[in-house]
């Protein structure tokens, strides 16, 4: 702003015609790095009024004329002068355009690292579990059968020598071996459900579904919509990690009395539905997670954005919660082998 006064008090002490569309612009151009239309058109503005401002000062009383030449003179250098604002606007305008590409390009690059690293995680994740649960049947489950069987022998053959209080023990000894091994199986099915691998997300579902109602009483029902298939491994893995961590709030927090799992697919999307009608909450006032708590739903968005998914919460106090996870499928669509007659999942 002070360049320009400087200018146009030049060009008022001036009496010779000079080029004020070359001189006038220069604030214009030191005011287009500040990136402030308002700025440059007020230059402008003031450049512009004081060009034929100073023009009437200069002009001697009753000589103007529209085509004397020092007027023409200053419209055309008026108008090359506003030409130049208008210039300079466009370009502020493209390099804020440009800035705001590059940084929604960087957002999106991160936002597809993110992704990247929260897939990779998750499936070093599920290898890991799988390698625990295997090592699970490797080690463990296989000693423990082995010395079940074993006490099981001795028994047998022990059965007419041994004492009353011995063979009591030995009872214990076996009831306390077959309870470990079934605490392993169950373990094993938590880490890595041979379901899963062998008959699809439906007929865990429905094997989870089952074991979760046994462990809390609350009546809980699996619904399958659509064309049945098998989805992608990680898409199915996924979904039953969060099916499972659904439930599990249910039962910490929700006081429901039903839940509903509903997968829904199509071919070319899928949809997973975990709805109850408990207490409820207000998702806009869910405070930022802690050390020790409010994780769960930011790892529950988190495992839907590694496989392509978008999960969404509706609910409201009083009015129950749905967990709506959403998930775009363009893989082609497998065939799901039957359940067994028993129902039962094979465990490893």
């Amino acid at each position: 702003m002070f360049i320009a006064v400087c200018l146009v008090v030049t060009d008022l002490v001036t009496w010779i015609q000079i080029d004020i569309a070359t001189i006038f612009s220069l604030p214009l151009v030191l005011a287009a790095p500040t990136r402030s239309p308002r700025l440059l058109w007020s230059l402008a503005a003031l450049l512009a009024v004081a060009a034929f401002a100073v023009y009437a000062l200069q002009i001697p009383p009753g000589a103007f004329l529209l085509r004397e030449t020092f007027f023409v003179n200053r419209v055309l250098d008026v108008a090359n002068l506003l030409l130049i604002a208008v210039l300079l606007h466009i370009r502020m305008n493209s390099a804020e355009a440009r800035e705001t590409q590059a940084r929604l390009i960087k957002e999106q690059n991160q936002k597809l690292e993110a992704a990247k690293a929260s897939r990779r995680l998750v499936e070093v994740q599920e290898t890991e579990r799988r390698d625990l649960a295997n090592e699970l049947h490797d080690l463990v489950g296989q000693k423990l059968t082995a010395l079940n069987i074993s006490l099981n022998i001795v028994k047998i053959e022990s059965a007419a020598s041994i004492s009353a209080q011995a063979n009591t023990r030995l009872d214990d000894s076996l009831k306390l071996v077959e309870e470990t091994i079934e605490s392993i199986r169950n373990v094993m099915m938590e880490l890595r459900p041979a379901v899963l691998d062998d008959y699809g997300l439906t007929a865990v579902l429905r094997w989870y579904v089952e074991q979760f109602v046994k462990r809390t009483g609350i009546a809980t029902v699996v619904i399958e919509q659509g064309s049945p298939r098998r989805l992608p491994l990680a898409a199915e893995e996924t979904l039953f990690r969060i099916a499972q961590e659904a439930l599990g709030n249910v039962a910490k927090y929700a006081r429901a009395g039903q839940v509903t799992v509903t997968l829904h697919t199509t071919p070319e999307a899928s949809r997973l539905t975990i709805a109850d009608d408990g207490c409820g909450f207000d998702p806009s006032a869910c405070r930022p997670p802690a050390s020790d708590h409010g994780w769960g739903l930011m790892i529950m968005r988190e495992r839907a954005a590694a496989v392509g998914g978008e999960l969404t919460v509706d609910s409201a106090p009083g009015r129950g919660t749905r967990i709506i996870v959403t998930r775009r499928d363009d893989a082609k669509s497998m065939s799901i082998p039957e359940l067994p007659a028993s129902g039962s999942p094979r465990v490893a």
